[in-house]
């Protein structure tokens, strides 16, 4: 909890909620924790939690990527499978995807594209504050690799398939060459299982799964 306080203040959700919205929201995050130290497994329940909290925030990563924002945190934008074009088109995902139109339900006076870009960074960093969370557990709890963790990896993957799903909601083109696109989006699905399997290195295991597949591997600056 203390290295979730620390992330609380590396990131600007205070200019997105207010401060009873911090403190519902610090209350929900100490509870998952506590769930997870009570539990039979920890770690078990650490990696369910962490890779749910992944996927939910992989469906906003793909979002907030914008290719002139040369700052882009995550370092996704020109891996394979990331193209930011998405940020684009938030109007139309929000009313085709299921996922984001059920984030938005009961907002009222969002329909601008700006307005639909303040909601993605409120619902990112919100999660983003969870997913950090539960990856501070994930490391105090010893499941992780020193010098190579798999974070990072995890966070591309699941990113890949949540672009496929918006190209496929707009009827856009997929990320990967038409070839070997269909194939790239269940290879990188993968990911998550072999996450949730509790493999000691899912990244390395996926590497060595699909290395010879002719499916484009992240670039090693995201190791």
């Amino acid at each position: 909890m203390q290295e979730s306080a620390l992330v609380y203040d590396r990131i600007p959700l205070r200019d997105f909620i207010s401060d009873e919205r911090r403190a519902e929201q610090a209350r929900e995050l100490y509870l998952v924790i506590n769930r997870i130290c009570n539990s039979k497994n920890p770690v078990a329940a650490c990696r369910e939690e962490y890779a749910a909290a992944m996927l939910d925030l992989a469906e906003l990563q793909v979002l907030m990527i914008r290719p002139s924002n040369d700052e882009e945190a995550s370092g996704l934008w020109q891996q394979p499978g990331i193209t930011g074009e998405l940020n684009q088109h938030l109007v139309q995902l929000f009313r085709k995807n299921d996922d984001l139109r059920a984030a938005k339900f009961g907002l009222p006076g969002i329909d601008s594209q700006a307005d639909h870009w303040i909601l993605v960074q409120r619902l990112y960093w919100e999660r983003f504050w969870l997913l950090g969370t539960l990856n501070a557990a994930r490391i105090e709890l010893g499941d992780h690799i020193d010098g190579s963790d798999w974070h990072e990896s995890f966070l591309h993957a699941a990113s890949v398939n949540a672009e496929h799903a918006y190209r496929r909601n707009l009827e856009l083109p997929p990320a990967f060459e038409e070839s070997i696109a269909q194939k790239a989006s269940n290879a990188y699905s993968m990911f998550t299982d072999i996450v949730i399997s509790g493999e000691k290195d899912p990244a390395e295991e996926w590497r060595n799964y699909y290395r010879d597949s002719g499916i484009p591997m992240p670039h090693a600056a995201s190791n």
